[in-house]
């Protein structure tokens, strides 16, 4: 302890630190109860939003027979979902329900693209490639030459409308592959750099999942 500080500079300071740690154990105990009441307010959401979600599954059951009618009528999942203002993926798990089986849902026309849109490309892809021969799943990962690596780099910069998957699709590559050559073209550094990456993240994983803005898929690997 310094000698020259006298007994009420100690008093003064220690005036000041006290004065300090009340003002943390308020602001403290005000951030618990705003959290408090942040949990509360959470809580009475989630009960609102369980009581309008079995309201509206109450009607949904009550009208099946109207909804099946008018899906085997038009044979759309996604377009019978719009109609009754249900989720397309609410209503692909419900005909099968209704129905006890599934003959009735896979005879849409848009079964598989509605089934891919939900499960997410890469289990879909893993299905389709169990079926690919050892050749065409070689020629999905071919070295590419220098026109044919250029007409991807183009269309990867120019085709603003067009997914990395579309892309991919179009020249029948693999996605890690096409992820892959992006790098070595400098088009992307890691693999969250990709145009349109939450889309495809979404796309990639299956409806309902959300890239949260930093995690990355291994496709650099």
């Amino acid at each position: 302890m310094n000698p020259y500080i006298s007994v009420f500079d100690i008093y003064a300071d220690n005036k000041v630190l006290k004065e300090l740690i009340t003002k943390l154990e308020n602001e403290i105990m005000n951030l618990k109860e705003l959290n408090a009441r942040q949990a509360s307010k959470i809580t009475k959401l989630q009960e609102q939003n369980q009581n309008l979600r079995e309201i509206v599954d109450a009607r949904n059951e009550e009208n099946a027979p109207e909804i099946l009618e008018y899906f085997h009528s038009i044979r759309s999942i996604r377009r019978t979902a719009w109609a009754y203002g249900m989720e397309m993926e609410d209503l692909f798990e419900l005909i099968p329900q209704w129905e006890d089986c599934r003959e009735g849902l896979k005879s849409a026309d848009d079964y598989e693209e509605c089934r891919i849109e939900i499960i997410g490309r890469r289990e879909y892809d893993e299905e389709q490639e169990d079926d690919m021969t050892k050749e065409y799943l070689e020629f999905r990962q071919r070295p590419l030459d220098a026109d044919e690596v250029k007409q991807i780099i183009d269309d990867y910069k120019e085709s603003s409308n067009l997914t990395l998957y579309e892309l991919a699709d179009r020249y029948e590559l693999q996605i890690n592959y096409l992820f892959r050559l992006l790098k070595e073209n400098n088009m992307i550094e890691k693999e969250t750099d990709a145009k349109g990456y939450a889309g495809f993240y979404e796309e990639h994983m299956g409806s309902g999942s959300k890239w949260d803005g930093k995690s990355e898929l291994g496709l650099l690997e």
